[in-house]
């Protein structure tokens, strides 16, 4: 076995041999043949792969040369005109103003100077109602509605069935909602950061609850400048800055507060009187009057008549709360 084995192999180097001679031999007979075969191959090779003077890309034909040198010249003759008009804006003079065109302006600056002044003297009055709903709110609405003006209620939570309808209706009947607290206690809400907060968040979310609507604006109980809480009015004055709540205080008082029930005409007096007592015809321009709107209250309904015909004659017009509204806020704060 291993003899045959020796054998085959020996018989196939021999075969190979053989193989290899018979190439070398078939090489030298016809050499011309192969030489003219590399010639050919040599001349067709730098026909089709020799590189243009492009060497980006192949060669441009006739055409696409034509619109390669059209863009280059639109080109360069965009630059060209660029360059022209930055020199000719730097000499160029501002054209002169005609006239007409100066009496347009001069008339519409005198325009919005006659408007600016006469936006300034509207005088305005808010009437705001704190400490309600009550027995006496659909009263209220009820004159305001005759009267064809808007309030401002300062709430504060009430859960009975009656209540939920007139946080409703002093929305729906347009005037404005507005919160007062929720409990009203002085000792409770003033006690602490945390109280005056937790207490916030109740009456803001009850109101919402009730009507979908998220109050905005507050009025402190006792106003800000109340001598109540022993916590500075600052913190609480913070705490509804980060939350984008407007606090609001009044200019005058009612005073339908001073009693448990003030006569119809001291009430009426005591509007009058204090807008007198303002101390500029700019803050008379805008009052915000302070009542009150509780069960026991009746004569503040009673007089409330009197007091927008007697605001209307004096040239008031009574207004809600608005995102235009300039703050009355007291000064002596603590």
């Amino acid at each position: 076995m291993r003899k045959n084995k020796s054998n085959q192999k020996k018989s196939f180097n021999k075969h190979s041999d053989c193989g290899k001679i018979d190439l070398i031999y078939q090489v030298k007979r016809n050499w011309y043949k192969f030489f003219i075969v590399f010639l050919l191959a040599s001349v067709l090779s730098f026909l089709f792969c020799y590189p243009s003077k492009n060497v980006n890309g192949p060669e441009l034909d006739g055409i696409s040369k034509g619109i390669l040198i059209s863009r280059l010249q639109i080109d360069a003759y965009n630059d060209e005109m660029e360059k022209r008009y930055e020199e000719e804006a730097k000499n160029e003079k501002p054209p002169e103003i005609s006239k007409e065109v100066k009496e347009l302006k001069e008339a519409g600056e005198k325009r919005a100077d006659d408007v600016k002044e006469s936006t300034t003297a509207i005088k305005k009055a808010y009437l705001t109602f704190d400490d309600g709903p009550s027995a006496n709110t659909d009263p209220i609405l009820d004159i305001l509605n005759e009267y064809n003006v808007k309030g401002n209620f300062f709430v504060i939570g009430r859960f009975s069935d009656a209540y939920k309808e007139q946080y409703k209706r002093i929305l729906e009947e347009g005037h404005v909602l507005g919160m007062h607290s929720y409990s009203h206690s002085y000792s409770d809400i003033y006690e602490s950061v945390d109280s005056f907060t937790a207490d916030l968040d109740h009456v803001q979310y009850v109101i919402y609850d009730i009507t979908g609507y998220m109050p905005s604006i507050y009025r402190f109980p006792g106003g800000s400048s109340n001598l109540v809480s022993p916590v500075s009015m600052h913190e609480f004055i913070d705490i509804l800055d980060k939350r984008g709540i407007v606090y609001y205080d009044w200019n005058i008082n009612s005073g339908d507060a001073d009693t448990a029930r003030l006569d119809k005409n001291s009430i009426i007096d005591n509007v009058f009187n204090g807008i007198k007592a303002l101390d500029s015809p700019e803050d008379r321009n805008e009052i915000m009057i302070l009542f009150h709107d509780l069960s026991e209250k009746t004569t503040t309904v009673e007089a409330l008549p009197a007091i927008i015909e007697g605001l209307q004659a004096q040239g008031y017009v009574i207004t809600p709360i608005d995102d235009y509204t300039r703050p009355i806020q007291h000064e002596n704060i603590r």
